[in-house]
C-alpha cells in the first residue's frame, strides 16, 4: 500500500466517524433526513434513502467516489456502517471495513 492509499483511508474513517456522530443523534430515518438533508446537500453530498438505510455519497472527482451507509443498530439508534462502498485506486468498485 502506498502513501496514497493510506491517506485516502486514513481519510476515509475520519469521514466515517465523523457520519457517525452525526447520526448518533438520531433514532429515525425521517429525522436523519429531516434535518441533515439540506446542510449535505450544500457540501455536495447526495442522500438516498432506502428502505433499511441512508446511503451518502460523495463524488471526490471524476473517477473517484465513496459510498457511506447510515443504517439502524440494535438498540434502534442510528449509526454509520464500517462498510463502504469506493472506487479504489486500481478503478475496482470496491467494498472496505475502514476499522480493520
Amino acid at each position: 500500500m502506498n502513501i496514497v492509499e493510506i491517506n485516502r483511508i486514513e481519510m476515509m474513517r475520519k469521514r466515517q466517524a465523523y457520519f457517525s456522530a452525526v447520526a448518533e443523534e438520531y433514532t429515525s430515518f425521517a429525522d436523519f433526513i429531516r434535518m441533515q438533508d439540506f446542510w449535505l446537500a450544500i457540501m455536495g453530498i447526495q442522500l438516498t434513502e432506502y428502505e433499511d438505510h441512508i446511503e451518502l455519497y460523495i463524488q471526490l472527482d471524476l473517477t473517484e467516489y465513496e459510498q457511506y451507509y447510515v443504517i439502524k443498530t440494535p438498540d434502534d439508534n442510528l449509526t454509520v456502517s464500517d462498510v463502504i462502498q469506493w472506487q479504489d485506486n486500481y478503478c475496482c468498485n470496491s467494498l472496505l471495513n475502514v476499522n480493520t
